[in-house]
């Protein structure tokens, strides 16, 4: 942990090339403390997200806490969305992931992360799975009757921005976005999860930014599956 004098060392550093300014050391220290405080929340999301990682529920969560299941879904699942990428990672969310799908997460990190956005939502994982090489989710949406670049224009509208710095670290996990991860792992069935997952995950949340645009041009997750299953040359009935 540092200590107070070590954090009075920061202040003073911070801007010493210019003239003295106590004001400055103001604001200075309300932007470490500020630091401090996200690094803290996420300290505490990642073993969180551990512990649900190895099986525990909200309710074991919160009990030593004498909080109910949906009180601690409620004081810590805004921590969860201050995790990053690289966190689920660690936490072993992402474990069984194969190196496709982890470079769609990544490559829909990176433009979050572009656009200065703090979190990362089922949008930006809906283009990173529309750019993905493989082309899967192309080839569904055509076979459906739209074309990609329909739905891709209901999301890739970003006014041009020539003022946004981007973010200087990577942005946290959306709560839409996560709940399209843990929809891709659902998908799976306990297999590794591949950018089809990925893609009939968004496709659960009809609300959520990318599954409005995928269910505004007619997408829907059965006719996906439905289409994806036959490529695979598999029975066209959900297995879920």
């Amino acid at each position: 942990m540092p200590t107070l004098p070590e954090l009075v060392g920061l202040v003073l550093l911070d801007g010493i090339a210019e003239p003295r300014d106590p004001l400055r050391h103001i604001a200075t220290a309300e932007r470490i403390a500020g630091e401090l405080d996200v690094l803290g929340d996420s300290l505490v999301g990642l073993f969180v997200e551990m512990a649900r990682a190895e099986g525990c529920s909200w309710a074991d969560i919160g009990a030593p806490r004498g909080l109910s299941r949906q009180g601690a879904q409620q004081r810590y699942a805004p921590l969860l969305a201050r995790l990053t990428l690289d966190d689920l990672i660690r936490t072993d969310v992402l474990q069984h992931f194969d190196d496709a799908t982890l470079g769609c997460l990544r490559h829909a990190q990176t433009r979050a992360a572009q656009l200065g956005h703090d979190t990362l939502d089922s949008g930006d994982l809906l283009l990173a799975v529309l750019d993905d090489p493989a082309g899967l989710a192309g080839t569904v949406i055509r076979a459906l009757g739209t074309d990609p670049s329909a739905v891709r224009a209901a999301l890739d509208h970003e006014p041009d921005q020539p003022d946004t710095i981007p973010s200087r670290t990577p942005p946290g996990i959306g709560p839409d976005a996560r709940r399209a991860i843990d929809g891709a792992i659902a998908e799976a069935h306990g297999q590794n999860v591949a950018v089809a997952h990925l893609f009939l995950a968004l496709l659960r949340a009809p609300g959520s930014p990318g599954g409005h645009a995928l269910t505004a041009h007619g997408i829907t997750r059965p006719a996906a599956l439905a289409h994806i299953l036959g490529l695979a040359g598999r029975p066209t009935q959900d297995p879920a």
